[in-house]
């Protein structure tokens, strides 16, 4: 048992601190040897010392029937120190398991029924007399061994009981510790997962743009100025895009009053301009709270932008409504298509499942080599 790990400096403690008080006890009572007494209570001083958790399965058993057969063999001799045998039985529940500790406990009963009638009959020719009446007289042996064994019997049932709960509270805690760092660690991955989406969303294709802006205008600076400089040119407002990509993306993460439908109007007019595609679109969305918006928007972005760069298509079309099953968001083009038995390793088609993962919808793509692509998705209200 891991948890087992934690443990060793409470038993410690506490069973040095029943050392103590019951030496204190008995130092002064007359039947009592001292020379017996320092003896057993060093034993069980070292015994303390040593909790052999990590140690092989037989050595845990030793050390437990160690501890206990010192308790029976100073008990029979007149030194009343069981209480040490209800701790022992208890380390013995997390050293060996419950199953080991229940037949432990069985076959210590009549040990310990003897121990304890060898115990009182010494007592017989201390100074200290028992009562003919007691329950533990021992010259009513039958008495004697019935009433033992029920107060046994009930002690270890106490005990056994008593620390069940510690272990299972232990086992509880410990599980609760393990699901933490992994909601910790789940939150990392989801938090990396969200960023590199943003990066992709906002930057990714601009920089590829720009980057090939560049190579351009390092190829024609030593045979068409003129050619180098609008390259030049380009790329400049290129990385101006950037810019205004990052901020805007904030701007859209951070906005309260983040409007879908105006926001999807100003991407498609953008891509109009920027680019020869026909571009087509209707949408007709629900009032939606910010984060589903600001998700559908950038699915939306990241379908048109993969229209714009790959597909090679002269027309696309992008329809959104809602019905009974929820919000449909289509967008077909006419391009050269793509093999859609392969798993997409593109970081955009990517993204694309994780938002709609994110929102409890799905996404279907159909698609064949020159005939075009249609994206399918359907999300929850």
């Amino acid at each position: 048992m891991r948890f087992v790990q934690s443990l060793p400096n409470n038993f410690r403690y506490l069973e040095w601190i029943c050392i103590a008080t019951h030496f204190g006890m008995y130092f002064n009572m007359p039947r009592y040897n001292l020379g017996s007494l320092i003896s057993v209570y060093s034993i069980y001083f070292l015994l303390g010392w040593i909790f052999p958790s990590n140690r092989p399965y037989w050595l845990r058993c030793s050390y437990i029937l160690i501890a206990l057969t010192v308790v029976l063999w100073f008990r029979s001799v007149g030194i009343d120190i069981g209480l040490f045998i209800f701790f022992y039985l208890a380390k013995s529940y997390f050293l060996l398991g419950q199953r080991t500790t229940l037949i432990i406990t069985a076959f210590t009963a009549i040990p310990w029924t003897i121990s304890e009638y060898l115990g009182e009959l010494k007592s017989l020719k201390s100074s200290l007399p028992i009562p003919t009446n007691s329950l533990f007289n021992p010259q009513n042996p039958l008495k004697f061994i019935f009433f033992t064994l029920v107060i046994y019997t009930a002690a270890s049932t106490f005990n056994f009981m008593f620390t069940s709960m510690i272990v299972s509270e232990q086992k509880s805690r410990q599980r609760a510790e393990e699901l933490s760092q992994q909601v910790e660690t789940l939150a990392a991955t989801l938090e990396r997962t969200r960023i590199a989406r943003e990066i992709h969303d906002s930057l990714g294709h601009t920089l590829t743009d720009l980057d090939i802006q560049l190579e351009v205008a390092q190829k024609l600076r030593s045979r068409n100025l003129e050619q180098s400089f609008q390259a030049v040119d380009t790329a400049k407002i290129l990385a101006r895009q950037c810019i205004e990509d990052v901020t805007q993306a904030l701007h859209q993460m951070r906005q309260s009053d983040f409007d879908l439908k105006s926001a999807l109007s100003s991407l498609m007019e953008q891509l109009r301009q920027n680019s020869q595609l026909k571009v087509q679109f209707e949408f007709n969305l629900p009032q939606l709270n910010l984060y589903k918006s600001y998700q559908i928007y950038c699915i939306v972005k990241e379908a048109m932008m993969n229209v714009q760069k790959h597909a090679r298509a002269s027309q696309v079309i992008f329809c959104g409504n809602s019905n009974n099953e929820g919000i449909i968001l289509n967008i077909k083009d006419n391009g050269i298509g793509f093999d859609s038995e392969k798993k997409p390793t593109g970081f955009g088609l990517q993204g694309m499942m994780e938002r709609v993962q994110l929102l409890g919808g799905k996404i279907e793509i159909k698609s064949a080599l020159t005939q075009g692509t249609q994206i399918q998705i359907t999300l929850p209200v």
